[in-house]
């Protein structure tokens, strides 16, 4: 087991040190100073419990350990032990939405869209992101980034309900590669993990250069999770007036049926070290930021804060220290 902490940054803090000490000391020498005024020091010692140099001792030592303790606290001490969750500000994640009018069919549960079934699998995992940011970026014929990369979590589920809709991004079809290179752009520099969630269903064309994109994604260190949605059977696709069913969409006349097609989100997973998941229910999602083999070992805390302790004993040194400063009164 190792002791690791999650705002190592709160020890800067512990500069103040040296100003809780001096602070005491000159407390201490001040009420030495006004007990000169009284009398003799050595005849107003003989009622006191203490001596001058004890108090320093048994007064300013428990003080000291508290203000330490408490830092040590805010630090937030982490000890490893067997459960597995991300650290705080260790991880990027770009969650990249299809709205084709492909995503409109309904065979992900009964009335259930592709798309709907994609939002509420992405909704699920924001209490596994929290403390770590996440971006959104939808895409049919071209892509629109709908959220830059935030921790706020509270507007991108306002942004997922409201803005993330079929045909919210422009033009018609499903460019994949168009996706992902818009997501790798919100990415910026530095040591965090980042992972692209590719909710799809895969489209019914490949892409002139997805090859490239996702050999220049893998060598970038992204990882690339696509979750394919949609029945390898075929669904048609329903149209809607108002809230009311109309039609089955139609191309040239003909009703349009639209299948997952798989074979190009496995691609993607493979080159660039992610995970393919074939979404139905959407628990299937579960955990998926848990996995080592998807985040790596060193984004993954794998322990228990444990500032309780420090805060504990903190509050109990403070206790003691007002116990001695009746007694020595």
């Amino acid at each position: 087991m190792s002791l690791e902490f999650l705002n190592a940054k709160a020890f800067w803090a512990m500069l103040a040190l040296p100003f809780v000490v001096g602070a005491i000391a000159w407390g201490l020498r001040r009420r030495k100073a006004i007990l000169r005024e009284f009398g003799r020091i050595d005849l107003l010692t003989q009622f006191s419990r203490f001596s001058f140099n004890r108090k320093i001792l048994y007064q300013g030592l428990p003080t000291v350990l508290c203000f330490a303790l408490l830092v040590t606290a805010t630090a937030r001490p982490l000890l490893s032990g067997n459960s597995e969750q991300i650290k705080e500000g260790t991880l990027d994640v770009v969650a990249v939405l299809d709205v084709s009018k492909s995503m409109a069919a309904e065979d992900c549960g009964p009335e259930v869209s592709r798309i709907e079934r994609a939002k509420d699998v992405l909704l699920g995992c924001f209490p596994e992101l929290a403390g770590n940011r996440l971006g959104i970026v939808t895409f049919a014929g071209n892509s629109f980034p709908q959220a830059e990369l935030t921790d706020d979590f509270q507007a991108l589920r306002f942004v997922l309900k409201n803005w993330v809709t079929v045909d919210s991004a422009p033009s018609q079809g499903s460019n994949i590669a168009k996706a992902l290179s818009e997501a790798v752009h919100l990415f910026e520099k530095g040591d965090k993990k980042k992972i692209i969630l590719l909710f799809s269903d895969g489209g019914h064309v490949r892409p002139e250069n997805l090859e490239g994109i996702v050999t220049d994604i893998g060598a970038r260190g992204i990882s690339v999770i696509p979750a394919g949605l949609g029945s390898r059977k075929g669904s048609r696709i329903p149209v809607y007036e108002k809230g009311t069913f109309k039609e089955w969409l139609k191309i040239e006349g003909k009703e349009a049926v639209t299948r997952l097609n798989d074979g190009i989100l496995r691609e993607i997973s493979q080159a660039t070290g992610g995970k393919y998941v074939r979404i139905s229910s959407g628990k299937e999602f579960r955990g998926i930021f848990r996995d080592p083999a998807v985040v790596g070992k060193r984004v993954l805390s794998g322990g228990r804060e444990i500032f309780q302790i420090p805060l504990a004993l903190s509050i109990l040194l403070l206790c003691v220290g007002m116990y001695f400063e009746r007694r020595s009164g």
